[in-house]
């Protein structure tokens, strides 16, 4: 279907501690996406740290 490509998803996030963990998953559920880059904007709350879990 992609002919070798692949698919990277750029997730924006601020104070997204919330629902980053859900929106990953749901992203990844596809099975079509290679890599998902999160781009934190200086948050607040424990953003980096949940997407620094993420793999």
């Amino acid at each position: 279907m992609l002919n070798g490509q692949k698919i990277v998803v750029v997730m924006p996030a601020y104070n997204a501690a919330r629902t980053l963990r859900q929106t990953y998953d749901e992203v990844m559920a596809h099975g079509i996406v290679d890599l998902v880059i999160v781009v934190d904007d200086a948050s607040h709350d424990e953003t980096v740290a949940i997407a620094r879990t993420l793999p």
